[in-house]
């Protein structure tokens, strides 16, 4: 493994040897690196040195490389591959892998690829599920036992075939239909003694997903019972495939990726397959604009509640001294409920039928935040000078809009996810609009009954 300094080197001696027409040393230097090394190498390379290096790897270096690469850099550096050296690629990549690309080809062009490839019957079974499904994440490597198979029949199999590394961590028992019935761990298959039979020593509870599950709840599923790798049946309870840990951590990257953006308030689509200096800058501005637009005008109800209390802040000017800081803490402890809840739904510590208690939660932690903070605000509208009937109202208000900030920004996640919402993007700077405009409301509302000047 290779340190960023290192690969910044190895990327400079093979753009050196490129400029000097010694495109054959490149692509060694590039071969002899780690496939995960060899794509952030080529990843520093411009377009003109992609295009000559890339023509230059050998099959089983391609396929490494490409299974390395997000999908548009893929789609970009087989462009110019002729179909048949680009179905010895695919022969050589895991079946899901292959699948996805494929998949990203034009039709013409993948039945062409298709056609001209070894095993392609491992890969066309993949073709037809939803790439956000366990149907599109697993690959047709497993390795199958029939139940009868001896111990010692099972590891002169692996013996022979020299399984992938991520391959035999569990071996697979199924019935002459395929369903699958048991499943054995590699410790279990090395310490068993040899004339013992696969249905002997496996384990018959087997923890599987359906070709249509969600890529979520397959991450959630593997991370809970801590797998490896995950069997998918079809609906006959047969064994289709397999989904590996190396999948899921792309599936996790991915979902984690698409929540932070939300909580943002940034559209994700075209921007979790690509990199921060890869993303097209339309594809930027058009994934901020839109909500950036929706918050707009949420905000324009700040406008409003400030535009109805004009001669309330014309009479006491002093009101306005303390608009930033209610609006301020009214958001922030909106956010810091709204990460508290959306991290208890992810880790599935809170569902939908918890919204009461939740509520209940949140309310009395607001109470006791608000309390505190509202002692610390009369304080500080003293030590400003202000008049004493100003400062607590200050410092009522101020435990009036933490109460409600925390109750609101409790609910709204279940509620969304209780209507078929993505929690994150009903939250983030939504709710901290829609309680910036509420807590002046509060506000000038508690100033009108306790200053007597109102």
């Amino acid at each position: 493994m290779a340190d960023q300094n290192e690969l910044e080197q190895i990327a400079y001696r093979i753009q050196t040897a490129l400029q000097n027409n010694q495109v054959e040393e490149a692509s060694t230097l590039l071969q002899e690196l780690h496939p995960a090394d060899q794509a952030d190498v080529f990843q520093r390379l411009n377009d003109r040195e992609q295009s000559l290096v890339f023509p230059t790897l050998s099959v089983i270096a391609t396929a490494d490389l490409l299974e390395e690469l997000e999908d548009d850099e893929v789609l970009e550096a087989v462009e110019d591959l002729s179909i048949e050296k680009l179905a010895d690629v695919l022969d050589e990549m895991e079946p899901d892998e292959a699948a996805d690309l494929l998949g990203d080809l034009p039709p013409e062009q993948a039945s062409e690829v298709l056609a001209q490839m070894e095993d392609a019957e491992e890969v066309k079974p993949l073709l037809g599920y939803p790439d956000e499904t366990a149907g599109g994440l697993m690959t047709t490597w497993y390795i199958g036992m029939r139940r009868q198979t001896t111990i010692e029949q099972a590891i002169e199999f692996l013996r022979q075939i020299e399984p992938e590394t991520e391959v035999p961590y569990y071996l697979y028992v199924i019935d002459r239909e395929k369903r699958l019935v048991g499943v054995v761990g590699l410790r279990s298959l090395v310490v068993s003694d040899p004339k013992k039979t696969m249905e002997s020593v496996m384990d018959p509870e087997v923890i599987y997903v359906t070709a249509g599950t969600d890529q979520e709840e397959v991450a959630e599923v593997m991370t809970r019972y801590d797998l490896t790798s995950l069997p998918v049946v079809d609906h006959q309870h047969r064994l289709i495939g397999v989904v590996t840990h190396d999948d899921i951590t792309d599936v996790m990257e991915d979902e984690a990726t698409e929540d932070i953006l939300h909580l943002g308030a940034v559209e994700s689509a075209g921007l979790l397959d690509k990199s921060y200096w890869e993303q097209n800058i339309f594809n930027v501005v058009r994934s901020r604009f839109i909500w950036l637009l929706a918050l707009f005008f949420a905000g324009t109800l700040t406008g409003i509640v400030l535009k109805n209390y004009e001669d309330e802040l014309q009479t006491v000017v002093a009101l306005s001294f303390f608009i930033p800081l209610l609006m301020g803490t009214g958001g922030n402890a909106g956010a810091q409920t709204v990460a508290t809840v959306i991290r208890g739904m992810a880790l599935r510590e809170v569902r939908v039928r918890d919204i009461f208690q939740v509520w209940w939660r949140e309310f009395r932690a607001g109470l006791l935040l608000g309390a505190m903070l509202s002692i610390v605000a009369i304080v500080l509208g003293l030590f400003w000078q202000v008049d004493l009937p100003l400062a607590i109202t200050v410092g009522i208000t101020i435990a009036v809009i933490t109460t409600f900030a925390n109750t609101v920004a409790a609910v709204v996640p279940i509620l969304a996810t209780a209507i078929g919402l993505d929690p994150t993007i009903a939250s983030g700077p939504m709710i901290s609009t829609v309680i910036d405009a509420s807590g002046l409301l509060i506000y000038f509302t508690l100033a009108a009954w306790i200053l007597p000047q109102l």
